[in-house]
């Protein structure tokens, strides 16, 4: 199931003008993400602006768990004033199933992607994401979805980075699952833009 999933969204990206591409990982998770750029596909005046972003989270843990598919859309720009500083927001579906629990939400989240202004050294980029469903945007046996990250990455060549992070994933369920952390770890990673 796991390759099949890998392969579609490795295919899926070269149907596209995919924009960027990442892979993280730790002793136990791996994730894979693509973001496909919507203003490169219809050639608009807004390139790097729209975004089509669709990946998947396998986490390794002592309970029974799928992996976390996602597949959303995203806005990012550049902050007016602010030289280096990208800031998004969007919303994605994301599905899961731990167990015999089945979650699935619509969370809206924000991004906050800054480019340290260090004249001289390789490009460090610093990066903050967040993604929030309610009960009302939670499906299935869920009750809600929160979704935190953190990452400091090197712009190692222009078209590529390679970073450090951390995630904590929360995919609580309604009354009989209660709280659930689906992944809190730390992970290294790349991303190729294309």
């Amino acid at each position: 199931m796991l390759k099949k999933l890998l392969l579609s969204l490795a295919l899926a990206g070269a149907l596209f003008a995919q924009h960027d591409a990442l892979v993280n990982l730790n002793s136990d998770d791996i994730e894979l993400q693509a973001n496909i750029d919507l203003g490169e596909l219809n050639q608009s005046d807004y390139p790097d602006t729209y975004f089509l972003t669709m990946g998947l989270l396998d986490v390794d843990n002592k309970e029974s768990t799928d992996p976390l598919i996602y597949a959303g859309f995203k806005l990012r720009q550049d902050v007016t004033g602010i030289d280096g500083m990208r800031f998004g927001i969007g919303a994605k579906g994301t599905y899961t199933k731990v167990s015999n629990l089945t979650h699935a939400a619509v969370p809206i989240g924000i991004e906050v992607v800054y480019t340290l202004p260090i004249e001289g050294t390789i490009p460090v980029v610093v990066a903050g994401y967040f993604d929030y469903a309610p009960s009302v945007l939670s499906f299935k046996d869920a009750d809600k979805y929160m979704e935190k990250r953190l990452e400091v990455g090197v712009q190692i060549i222009e078209q590529a980075n390679i970073f450090v992070g951390w995630r904590d994933i929360d995919t609580d369920f309604d009354g009989r699952g209660g709280d659930y952390e689906y992944n809190d770890e730390f992970y290294i990673g790349f991303k190729v833009r294309f």
